[in-house]
């Protein structure tokens, strides 16, 4: 599953170089670092709560990459889980709506790396157990799906725009699960997230 992962994750980083070389007209920033726009989230499978930096990938604005940190305190999660995302968000086209609103629908595909204050999560199975006796956990695969609704604010200003979003998410444990067992239904390995970006750059 490790390696399956890694590969997903050489994917994405491939496909996001190879969509931004593609754009001859996309100017280079000279910001360094300093991301196009800020990102918080509640829920989703990578802790209770997360915050993240994002960064547009093309010129017209439909394709992003984020980086994320999720926690989950212990008293919510039975011991302090924290996460390490790396996401692919695309939003392929946009409706626009009156007063400088926009609606955009999102999908997205991530990589996170769990780490908990315990020993029940691991990258690689512990010397202590059989070969093929438990499955590496500390890596995740996730799917989003869902709806952003983006209010525009004076160009002038700090923030540029303003962006709310709700997800149905779910990742490859949960597909394995359902596929696998005839107890699990569909609605079981969905939830809910939601979240909003802060945009600083247009």
């Amino acid at each position: 599953m490790v390696k399956v992962l890694k590969a997903v994750l050489l994917f994405l980083f491939g496909f996001a170089m190879l969509e931004v070389l593609a754009q001859e007209d996309f100017s280079v920033k000279k910001r360094g670092i300093v991301p196009d726009y800020l990102n918080m989230q509640f829920a989703g499978n990578i802790g209770s709560g997360s915050i993240g930096a994002g960064y547009y990938l093309n010129p017209s604005r439909t394709l992003f990459f984020d980086a994320v940190y999720g926690y989950s305190p212990a008293f919510r999660s039975g011991r302090a889980i924290h996460n390490i995302v790396v996401r692919l968000v695309a939003k392929p086209y946009s409706l626009n709506l009156k007063k400088q609103y926009s609606l955009k629908p999102l999908l997205s595909i991530a990589v996170s790396k769990q780490i908990a204050d315990d020993d029940r999560t691991f990258s690689r199975l512990p010397k202590n157990f059989p070969e093929g006796y438990y499955a590496p956990n500390a890596f995740r695969l996730h799917f989003d799906l869902g709806l952003a609704l983006r209010k525009d604010i004076d160009k002038s200003g700090i923030i540029k725009a303003v962006e709310f979003y709700a997800n149905t998410t779910t990742n490859e444990m949960y597909v394995t699960y359902f596929i696998r067992s005839q107890s699990v239904n569909l609605g079981d390995i969905f939830s809910l997230t939601l979240g909003f970006n802060l945009y600083l750059f247009e």
